[in-house]
């Protein structure tokens, strides 16, 4: 299959990301942005796969807004949203502000729609592991991926800053403690939970509670007991 030429909407992360990569990959990519005081639709006119590295509430818009593109593959990456006539494919992937090398970008994995266009179609360059997923499937496959990363994202980084400024401790200090534990999971998956969740230790559970007492996270904490089953700490 020839290699399409792309054209990418966005300058966020993702779309940062999304444009590096393809360049050290060799594929041809043309970048537009709001920035840019030119019309989408002619300044990637030579672009027969066009990327909307956009939010999720932009896409389906955007697309109504610019008919300009006319038959060319329009491609989103909303891990939610199903949106006729465009493909989604998913990065199940965390993006942050430094750019990655080409190992770490050939190892993640895309999801797209069972029963629409596949990855090998938009992008048939590259090496990635790629699956299909149901699209009425997808706020599932959505929500888990939030809870799995950005609700761990935030708790570390709650521990990280308290240690510096409640406790007088380094944040650094957690990241053995962070790299284990997910190591841990990736082996050991349901076996890796540790401490008084994984006892039922309901004082324990109780004296952590009223730790937190004013803390907008002790609800987190105690909405996280109880998901894990029910405990009798009740401060």
């Amino acid at each position: 299959m020839d290699s399409p030429t792309y054209g990418l909407i966005g300058r966020g992360r993702l779309a940062r990301h999304l444009a590096h990569y393809l360049a050290l990959e060799g594929c041809a990519v043309a970048v537009w942005h709001r920035g840019l005081d030119t019309d989408p639709a002619t300044a990637l006119a030579g672009s027969e796969v066009v990327l909307l590295a956009i939010s999720d509430e932009a896409i389906a818009g955007f697309a109504a807004r610019h008919p300009g593109f006319g038959e060319r593959t329009l491609v989103h990456f909303s891990g939610s949203l199903v949106v006729p006539g465009i493909v989604g494919l998913h990065p199940l992937m965390t993006f942050g502000p430094e750019l990655y090398d080409l190992a770490t970008y050939r190892t993640i994995p895309f999801v797209g729609e069972r029963g629409g266009v596949g990855f090998p179609e938009i992008f048939p360059d590259l090496v990635n592991p790629h699956h299909e997923l149901n699209p009425a499937d997808k706020p599932l496959y959505h929500a888990l991926c939030v809870l799995s990363g950005n609700f761990t994202t935030l708790l570390w980084g709650k521990a990280m800053s308290d240690f510096e400024t409640r406790l007088g401790l380094p944040g650094a200090a957690l990241v053995p403690f962070l790299s284990r534990t997910a190591a841990n999971t990736v082996a050991h998956r349901d076996r890796s939970l540790t401490g008084p969740l994984a006892r039922a230790e309901h004082t324990t559970i109780g004296r952590d509670l009223e730790a937190l007492q004013g803390d907008p996270w002790q609800e987190v904490y105690r909405a996280v007991a109880q998901a894990v089953g029910p405990t009798e700490a009740q401060p």
